[in-house]
C-alpha cells in the first residue's frame, strides 16, 4: 500500500513522493521523508526540523480527513526552498481551530503558518480531493 518515488530530474528540481495509508503512523513517515530529502539536498538542521514539523502537521490533518484512505506526500524544491505538499481525497479544506488551553487538537494550521513562508490549499488536478501545501523559507 505504501509507495516511495524519488524523482531527481523533475522539471523544477528534485522531488520525493510518498503514498501512504492514512493512519496515525503515517505521520512519522511523513517527517522522515522530509528529513531524508532535505538532508540529501544540503539544508541546515533548522530548516530540516522546521520542515519536518510542518509536514507532520499537514499529514496529521490528511489522516484526520481521510482515515483508511491513501494520502500522497511530496517534498520538492521551489525557488531553492522546500515545498511540502499533501494530497488527500477529502474535498474539505482544513479550517483553523480555536482550541482551549488544554485541548490536544486544533493548533496544526497555526503551527504551519508560523513556520512556512506561504501556505495554501488547492483542488487536485483530477478534481478528486485537495492538496495542502507549505513553502518553507530556505
Amino acid at each position: 500500500m505504501n509507495d516511495l518515488e524519488l524523482v531527481t530530474s523533475a522539471p523544477g528540481g528534485p522531488e520525493v513522493r510518498l503514498t501512504l495509508l492514512a493512519v496515525p503512523s503515517a505521520v512519522v513517515l511523513a517527517r522522515e521523508l522530509v528529513r531524508y530529502a532535505l538532508t540529501n539536498w544540503g539544508f541546515d538542521r533548522e530548516v530540516i526540523n522546521d520542515s519536518a514539523l510542518v509536514m507532520s502537521e499537514i499529514a496529521t490533518n490528511a489522516v484526520a480527513a481521510a482515515p483508511g484512505h491513501q494520502i500522497r506526500l511530496r517534498c520538492a524544491l521551489h525557488g531553492g526552498a522546500p515545498l511540502l505538499e499533501c494530497w488527500d481525497p477529502s474535498p474539505e479544506a482544513p479550517a483553523p481551530g480555536t482550541p482551549s488551553l488544554m485541548a490536544e487538537r486544533g493548533r496544526g494550521l497555526a503551527i504551519v503558518s508560523a513556520y512556512a513562508k506561504e501556505t495554501g490549499t488547492r483542488p487536485s488536478a483530477t478534481g478528486e480531493g485537495k492538496i495542502v501545501w507549505a513553502h518553507m523559507p530556505a
